[in-house]
């Protein structure tokens, strides 16, 4: 059974809640996780990467110096990789990298991610974010009342809050997602994991 902390809006625990086991209690998939956090991290690269090659370099023409007679090995261009600024053997070209995952596969990362997070009793449930105004030092205090200070805090809310938004972006390694835009990554990488509880029922509804 896996359960969270219930905090007040103020950050303020008040007991613990028991989390849907269709999201929270399900056996961890290894090697979906693996497959997720790797196409989401290779799709993230532009693969702009280029080095010239000894056609784009400047220079070449003609031979550096005569086929014989000097002590030296033949060369036929001052272009060649050999050569200081010439050009790079076999460099990185541009490419992407962009790879898929079947739906199937991502959910059950997804659920997998929730569910190691569970396990580990990093899922905290806010009844509400008791954040009025788009102030830092307002949702610090908040945070340091659940004592949830010094990680690396994900805020997941069922629609955009400009306020949290707002007071979030001063915070050191904190985020704010919303329930249809988080992944199995960016849960991973999270140390504690904040729903409001609009956005866990909205995640049992939309997510399952």
């Amino acid at each position: 059974m896996a359960k969270a902390k219930l905090h007040g809006p103020d950050g303020a625990y008040k007991q613990d809640l028991e989390l849907p086991a269709s999201h929270f209690d399900q056996e961890v998939s290894e090697p979906a996780l693996f497959q997720a956090t790797y196409v989401y991290l290779g799709n993230q690269r532009q693969g702009t990467h280029k080095t010239k090659n000894r056609s784009e370099v400047s220079g070449g023409g003609r031979k550096p110096h005569k086929q014989k007679g000097t002590g030296g090995a033949r060369q036929g261009s001052n272009t060649a990789p050999q050569y200081a600024r010439g050009g790079k053997a076999h460099g990185p070209i541009p490419h992407k990298y962009t790879k898929s995952i079947t739906q199937k596969m991502k959910q059950k990362a997804f659920v997998s991610a929730l569910s190691l997070k569970a396990s580990a009793s990093q899922v905290h449930v806010f009844e509400a974010l008791g954040v009025t105004a788009p102030k830092t030092s307002q949702l610090a205090g908040i945070l340091q009342k659940a004592e949830l200070v010094g990680a690396k805090n994900l805020f997941v809310v069922d629609q955009a809050d400009a306020a949290l938004l707002l007071a979030a972006r001063n915070l050191r390694d904190t985020r704010v997602e919303r329930v249809q835009d988080i992944h199995a990554y960016g849960l991973m990488n999270a140390d504690s994991v904040i729903f409001t509880t609009s956005a866990l029922k909205a995640l049992v509804e939309t997510r399952g």
